[in-house]
């Protein structure tokens, strides 16, 4: 199957544009991949013996919405996956979720739009990136409790925990949108192009 884009958004919050944008999203993975990318909702997942990687996609719903017994059933698909992940946004909280974490509501109002980051490890996703990047924000929720075995790889004025990494278990976490970037802020580009060339070695 290759690299796997699991939508993490609320079946109810799935309309017609919305399906539309993961869509989008899932065509942009493909060519910064230059390899298949193939999508499934969350609720959806069995075995992924034949997946390369997973990319947890962002999500507009809050977590209230969410079946907890769903989502818990997803964590364990999730966990004894044994290959690369990759969560942006709530996909990002989602892995601190299901490693014993915490997400709670932003304390402080994120504007929507291109804004900076700082690159506090070069790790995984920010190979060849320099010290301050460009990237586009937009979220409500953040990581609150962070568990033992991730560290944060990337911060800003606005939210303390922008990347997590866990290496030995190869889960890299953005709290930003990498798959949103432009000809002027192409450094989502390169963060995505870094972890799908690191599934590849």
């Amino acid at each position: 199957m290759g690299i796997l884009l699991v939508v993490t958004e609320q079946r109810e919050f799935l309309g017609a544009d919305r399906a539309r944008d993961y869509e989008l999203i899932r065509q942009r993975l493909e060519r910064v991949a230059a390899t298949p990318v193939t999508s499934e909702h969350y609720l959806d997942i069995g075995k992924l013996d034949d997946v390369e990687a997973l990319v947890l996609s962002g999500s507009s719903a809050p977590w209230a919405a969410h079946d907890p017994a769903m989502l818990e059933s997803f964590g364990d698909a999730v966990r004894a996956f044994d290959g690369p992940v990759l969560g942006i946004c709530a996909g990002m909280q989602l892995q601190a979720m299901f490693a014993g974490g915490a997400v709670g509501h932003a304390p402080a109002t994120v504007a929507t739009g291109f804004a900076p980051v700082e690159v506090l490890e070069e790790a995984c996703l920010f190979r060849g990136l320099p010290p301050e990047i460009t990237v586009y924000h937009r979220h409500t929720d953040e990581i609150t409790t962070l568990p033992d075995e991730f560290h944060v790889v990337a911060r800003s004025v606005s939210c303390a925990i922008e990347a997590i990494a866990d290496p030995a278990r190869r889960w890299f976490g953005t709290q930003f949108h990498p798959e949103e970037f432009s000809p002027e802020h192409p450094a989502g580009d390169r963060v995505l192009r870094n972890f799908f060339e690191s599934v590849s070695c």
